[in-house]
């Protein structure tokens, strides 16, 4: 049987066809994709032969009414299961965090029973495994962790300050360079490229972004006791040396509990994927659909 699984991520969709393992996997600009459902799901449709479709998205997700509100949009709710019932019989949807989070605990190579998968992205999210189970809170959208206040500066998306997301995330970033030296990126990705060719005047913005992640990391150490963190996330997996490895040091001295080991997922970007892989097995045990 082959299952059609999607990644709705902030930027791009992930698109795969499932059977055992992922025979083919693909990537959409998640505006080309969701202004084109129908004629991309046409198309889908052809590929597989179940009538379930598997769902991730980035952001909240509203699994009683099938809403996603994805972060970068204009649109700030789709009725995904609606489009989507039009070609499947089910639809199981999930934050795309929380599929990492099962994606990482299943498959990963660095796998623990109490597990913490974080996105550093174009925004910043979180999963967590505990006692072997997925968390999901009352509204199925647990670890918001980009949402937590860590400062007394920068204005957040939802209208409040100091949120990590609001200053660390890939959106943000260019946000925090403009403040604190008067300088104008266009994205994360170009800060990060002149940062890595020697520009000296961008150590301090960095320093600051190392700061802000050793305050937050920790203080889900302090939470949660996690055993493993799993760092993901486009931003997450390309600048890890930069974002998580420079934090550490200050990571441990803010840290109640020993130590977690932290590394890059080690699925990369298909983490999310896996975890639908694992959730359309009929014999996990993770009691989610």
């Amino acid at each position: 049987m082959r299952y059609l699984c999607l990644d709705i991520g902030a930027t791009n969709v992930l698109i795969g066809i499932l059977r055992n393992d992922f025979e083919e996997i693909r990537e959409k600009s998640t505006i080309t994709f969701l202004n084109n459902i129908e004629k991309e799901l046409k198309k889908l449709k052809n590929k597989v032969d179940n009538e379930r479709v598997l769902v991730a998205a980035a952001g909240p997700v509203d699994k009683k009414e099938g809403c996603i509100y994805p972060p970068n949009l204009s649109q700030n709710k789709i009725h995904i299961s609606k489009a989507l019932e039009n070609f499947f019989d089910r639809v199981d949807l999930i934050n795309d965090c929380n599929a990492a989070a099962i994606g990482e605990y299943t498959y990963g190579k660095n796998s623990a029973e109490n597990l913490l998968y974080i996105t550093l992205s174009s925004g910043i999210g979180a999963g967590l495994i505990a006692d072997g189970s997925l968390i999901l809170g009352e509204t199925n959208n647990f670890a918001e962790v980009g949402h937590m206040k860590i400062a007394d500066e920068g204005k957040c998306g939802c209208g409040e300050t100091g949120h990590w997301e609001a200053l660390c995330s890939g959106k943000n970033i260019p946000k925090l360079a403009k403040r604190e030296i008067d300088r104008k990126f266009e994205s994360s990705k170009e800060f990060f490229e002149e940062y890595r060719k020697g520009n000296e005047r961008l150590k301090v913005v960095l320093e600051k972004i190392i700061e802000y992640n050793a305050t937050a990391i920790s203080n889900l150490i302090n939470i949660y006791d996690p055993g493993h963190i799993s760092i993901g996330g486009s931003m997450g997996l390309k600048q890890f040396d930069l974002l998580v490895e420079k934090s550490k040091e200050r990571i441990k001295e803010k840290t109640i509990y020993s130590m977690p080991t932290i590394q890059k997922s080690s699925l990369g970007e298909e983490v999310v994927l896996h975890g639908l892989r694992a959730l359309s097995d009929k014999n996990h045990n993770l009691g989610i659909f």
